[in-house]
């Protein structure tokens, strides 16, 4: 529901504007795109007193500007959770909860990516047939699972177990290695093939 008064209007933005603002605002991330819709938004605010202009009216139009300032950081805050699945990906997971782990992860992300295919589709639109809304409702699913997919599998603790087996495995790997690296050197090194050659004509005679 659009709100159609200045309280109504606040309530909006002291509850997900400023929400997402603070996400990604710690990382330095503020899309310039958002800072010039909330300077709009201001804009149109200030004609309710500067031009006359009706509160709900003026509502609207902020409204409009603060959702679509919205979009552009729901799309930073996305961006960072594929980044963090991709670095999860590193990790052999698969040893967590037999399997579940990996399967629900994957599920999760299918789903944001497909959330977020879908909400960018909607985004062309034409303003009059409520685009930006439907994909402000699509991307705000998309965020709600960014925030379970650093919340339930990045922030799992399992994770950082899994993550030194991963670290042991990799040892034990780049060990196996160098000593296979070192035997073979040994056996085609040509003292041991002369050597084994006298064998062989030894045994022969």
């Amino acid at each position: 529901m659009k709100p159609q008064t200045f309280g109504q209007l606040f309530d909006f933005y002291d509850k997900v504007v400023k929400l997402l603002y603070s996400a990604v605002q710690a990382d330095n991330n503020m899309p310039q795109e958002t800072l010039f819709e909330i300077n709009a938004a201001f804009d149109h605010l200030a004609r309710h007193w500067t031009e006359g202009e009706d509160e709900p009216f003026v509502a609207e139009k902020v409204y409009s500007h603060l959702k679509r300032g919205c979009l552009d950081i729901f799309k930073i805050i996305y961006r960072d959770a594929i980044d963090d699945y991709n670095n999860l990906s590193a990790i052999d997971t698969s040893i967590i909860d037999n399997g579940n782990f990996d399967a629900d992860l994957w599920r999760l992300v299918a789903e944001m990516k497909t959330g977020a295919r879908d909400a960018r589709r909607l985004e062309g639109r034409r303003a009059e047939d409520n685009g930006i809304d439907e994909a402000f409702d699509l991307w705000s699913k998309v965020f709600e699972n960014c925030q379970k997919l650093r919340e339930d599998f990045i922030g799992n603790p399992n994770v950082n177990w899994a993550r030194r087996k991963t670290r042991m495995c990799s040892i034990k790997e780049f060990v196996f290695a160098v000593v296979a690296s070192v035997v073979a050197g040994i056996i085609i090194s040509p003292a041991v093939i002369s050597w084994g050659k006298r064998l062989w004509d030894w045994i022969l005679r």
